[in-house]
């Protein structure tokens, strides 16, 4: 059996027969590159019209009045926006406290706990966003998840991760984290809420759980076409940009960013970008939706393998959402950007997921069959940080991309700092002045012109 197949990738969150899709994409404000007679002169040019791309143009609106920035365009290279990871993605939406001891290793005490927190406030604002405008996007952040241990060693892992934001909540008492929000699970607990003996502990999270991204961004692009001087150009792939202010596409058209080019194209920036090239590895990764299920197995999410393997269940139809399983096949997956088809040794260990680590379904005579699958492009980083920030020696562009895999709980108040940032503004400030965390120095991408990852990390925490 070949490892890829010609089996279409087909994401459930962007299918045009959705409402919030087809009634936006045909708004005035959304241009054609081909068609467009619009000026090509604007004060900022986002490059990528996902989540980041979307949420930098709510902030730059939603920040500063329409004077500051009177022309924005948002540029797609697909035929619409949140076309990429976006909207290819699993939902999930819980900061990584269950991967924090890892973050510890990596990066120092201190900007670990630092990006727990960071991801905390990441998730209430998002939640805070939603309410504001109004979006329909199916959030909800109090189902929870369970990080699930299925031998010693990451059950180990689990439990110094908890250990060690337990011990920063308390010498931070005016955190907004909660130790509430944290249960430890052991192997008894685990087979009464899950129904299987495949795992011996696991963390629950009360303070997280899903939304349909897609449905968010576009929410978020509601709200910028409401607003004056904000336009978007689909179709228009970008192949080069020249004096930092010239933005080159395909069909040879030139668009002029006077203030700042943000690129927000997460994995895709290596196609133009060069100093992004040697930094950015795209991975492939995929996920699968199943049949309906009369029977609601799991009220909550659930991950495995460090987050490498994540599920849920629909509590409005029953389906069941997998994800990950991509180091199935490593080596087809690395350095792979088609995500308009599958692999197939991947979608073979989705099929047997549930019957090798909840056996109890079949027990209870529940099937569960693939419906729809698809596949996305993560943005890994050769440090495991994203790069936010200007671009080194050009404080005209700006990199807003390189999530690892983990976009959902850093993107907003990543764009925010972006549109801070371009309009000359402090990103720590609101955080310092809030008691929790909206910008970590260690994310910028001078890091790998002034110094080692390690080095820049030891800085951050003096």
């Amino acid at each position: 059996m070949t490892e890829s197949t010609v089996r279409p990738s087909n994401p459930i969150w962007i299918d045009e027969k959705h409402d919030f899709i087809s009634s936006l994409l045909t708004h005035p404000r959304i241009i054609h590159a081909e068609l467009s007679t619009n000026n090509d002169e604007y004060d900022i040019v986002i490059i990528g019209a996902g989540f980041s791309g979307v949420a930098c143009a709510y902030w730059l609106r939603k920040l500063y009045p329409v004077e500051r920035f009177p022309r924005i365009l948002l540029l797609e290279r697909n035929a619409r926006p949140c076309s990429g990871a976006s909207g290819r993605n699993g939902g999930f939406l819980w900061p990584c406290y269950d991967s924090l001891l890892g973050y510890v290793e990596k990066f120092g005490h201190e900007n670990a706990c630092q990006w727990v927190d960071f991801q905390h406030e990441n998730v209430r604002q998002i939640s805070q966003v939603v309410n504001e405008n109004n979006i329909d996007c199916d959030i909800d952040i109090t189902r929870g998840n369970v990080a699930l241990a299925q031998n010693d060693e990451e059950l180990k892992y689990i439990v110094q991760s908890y250990e060690i934001i337990r011990d920063y909540i308390e010498k931070h008492p005016k955190s907004k984290m909660s130790i509430d929000n944290f249960e430890l699970w052991d192997d008894k607990k685990c087979e009464e809420m899950l129904h299987s003996d495949k795992f011996i502990g696991g963390l629950f999270m009360h303070e997280s759980g899903t939304v349909w991204a897609a449905k968010f961004v576009y929410g978020l692009l509601k709200y910028c076409f409401d607003q004056p001087g904000i336009d978007l150009i689909t179709q228009g792939k970008v192949v080069r940009i020249e004096n930092s202010t010239n933005i080159v596409l395909e069909n040879g058209r030139v668009i002029i960013a006077h203030e700042a080019i943000v690129h927000a194209t997460n994995a895709y920036a290596i196609e133009y970008l060069d100093f992004t090239r040697d930094k950015i590895i795209p991975t492939r990764n995929q996920c699968s939706l199943s049949r309906p299920v009369e029977t609601m197995l799991w009220p909550f999410g659930l991950s495995a393998r460090d987050g490498r393997e994540y599920y849920c269940q629909s509590p409005k139809d029953g389906r069941i959402l997998l994800g990950g399983c991509c180091w199935k096949s490593p080596d087809t997956e690395h350095m792979n950007q088609n995500d308009s088809e599958i692999n197939n040794l991947v979608r073979e260990e989705h099929e047997r997921y549930f019957a090798q680590w909840h056996p109890g379904i079949a027990e209870n005579n529940h099937t569960i069959e693939i419906e729809q699958e698809w596949s996305g492009i993560l943005g890994l980083t050769i440090d495991e940080l994203p790069l936010i920030g200007p671009l080194p020696g050009d404080e005209k562009q700006f990199l807003l991309c390189g999530y690892n895999g983990n976009g959902m709980p850093n993107i907003l108040l990543c764009a925010k700092a972006i549109a801070r940032m371009i309009a000359k503004d402090d990103p720590y400030k609101e955080g310092e002045e809030n008691n929790t965390v909206t910008f970590i120095k260690m994310f910028l991408p001078e890091r790998f012109i002034n110094s080692t990852t390690k080095e820049s990390s030891q800085k951050n925490e003096q």
